[in-house]
């Protein structure tokens, strides 16, 4: 009998929802963490509430992601042999790591904040502990973006835009997230007797609706630079942007820029901008709205981006050949 080889090759896209799902979360996380240490670092006591908030999503939304590419493996084990086998060339490698040691840090973080008479681990100072969390979070935004990047085999993934679009989307779909679950705390009773009024929230939000139409804003010239860079670029590249907008051209368009851009822009815009004093402080209500819009959008986009990216280019034909 004569030897045969089988190759047992999964069917379908390599990368599914769930990779997608995670490196949504894994955004919404350090976005979340940056947020909390800021304002607990440098701004009051009225921001005290969105940084405690803020601060329990980090490790809860890493943690997540971080369980659906668990289940995503095909072998379970190969995650425990991850942690015992040290492989410094490996990108996936350093992200686990990474990722695993910014979980620990952040629950320790939220920890503190939310108790911060109890001082588990007393001997690292919760500022210390914010500051090597903010410096893990921003590496892990961009080891998002690089961890697609390096995949030069599919077009869609292997741009410079690709990773500063990682960037961006972790910036606003953080805050975003945590400005969406403030305010349904705030809306449920959820929040410490100490939490400001409708009106001062209102007025202390008024920063971070700027930062954000700011960060809408980019996130714009991003997804052109992206489109450009692939429209005008390669035949592979064409190829692909063209396979990925035949299948998710609607998500990206009309969920990712439209609802999830350029319409927050707009609300934000009109609810902070050409406003002042206590009486004209934004709605908080709006603003979660413009929120809610930027973390479907960021969604759509990381899902399209992630699944368009597999897309198999069409049979080569002799027309699209010449």
């Amino acid at each position: 009998m004569e030897p045969s080889v089988v190759y047992n090759i999964q069917p379908g896209v390599i990368w599914d929802w769930r990779v997608a799902t995670d490196l949504f979360l894994g955004g919404v996380g350090v976005g979340s963490f940056l947020l909390a240490y800021v304002l607990n670092r440098f701004a009051g006591p009225a921001y005290r509430g969105l940084a405690q908030t803020a601060a329990v999503i980090a490790p809860v939304a890493v943690s997540v992601g971080l369980m659906l590419l668990f289940w995503k493996l095909g072998y379970k084990l190969h995650a425990y042999q991850m942690g015992l086998n040290i492989a410094p060339t490996s990108t996936m490698w350093w992200g686990a790591m990474i990722q695993g040691a910014f979980v620990a840090l952040s629950a320790l973080y939220a920890w503190r904040l939310l108790a911060p008479r109890s001082t588990p681990l007393a001997f690292l100072s919760t500022p210390l502990v914010g500051a090597v969390g903010a410096v893990l979070a921003i590496v892990i935004g961009v080891y998002h973006g690089f961890l697609l990047a390096t995949i030069t085999s599919h077009p869609v993934w292997a741009t410079g835009a690709m990773v500063m679009a990682s960037v961006v989307l972790f910036s606003v779909t953080g805050p975003s997230a945590a400005v969406v679950l403030h305010t349904l705390r705030r809306g449920m009773g959820m929040t410490a007797s100490d939490e400001p009024d409708a009106v001062a929230y209102g007025g202390a939000l008024r920063p971070l609706g700027l930062a954000l139409i700011g960060g809408t804003l980019l996130l714009l010239l991003t997804m052109v630079a992206w489109w450009a860079d692939l429209r005008f670029g390669t035949a592979a590249g064409r190829t692909a942007l063209a396979s990925l907008l035949s299948h998710y051209g609607w998500l990206v368009g009309i969920v990712g820029i439209g609802l999830g851009a350029v319409v927050p822009f707009a609300l934000l815009a009109s609810a902070t901008l050409g406003r002042s004093g206590t009486a004209a402080a934004p709605s908080p209500a709006l603003i979660a709205l413009a929120c809610l819009l930027i973390l479907i959008g960021g969604y759509a986009i990381r899902y399209a981006a992630v699944l368009g990216g597999q897309v198999p280019p069409p049979a080569a034909t002799f027309g699209n050949l010449s």
